[in-house]
């Protein structure tokens, strides 16, 4: 099967809601795009537009 079958196949089924659902909670809390217009929407918002990771840093204790 060629790689264009596949993804045609693929998209044939239907995603589940709670999938759909996740997909489109994430697209809400991001801005999608290239870099240049995440550059563009964080300098007229003023807010961070990137993927920041979800647990907060190590503190120094942790490590000893």
């Amino acid at each position: 099967m060629d790689r264009a079958a596949a993804y045609r196949s693929l998209l044939r089924e239907a995603l589940p809601d709670e999938g759909l659902k996740a997909i489109r909670d994430y697209l809400q809390q991001h801005a999608w795009g290239r870099d240049d217009f995440r550059a563009m929407v964080e300098a007229k918002t003023q807010r961070f537009t990137g993927i920041r990771p979800t647990h907060r840093p190590r503190s120094d204790t942790a490590t000893r």
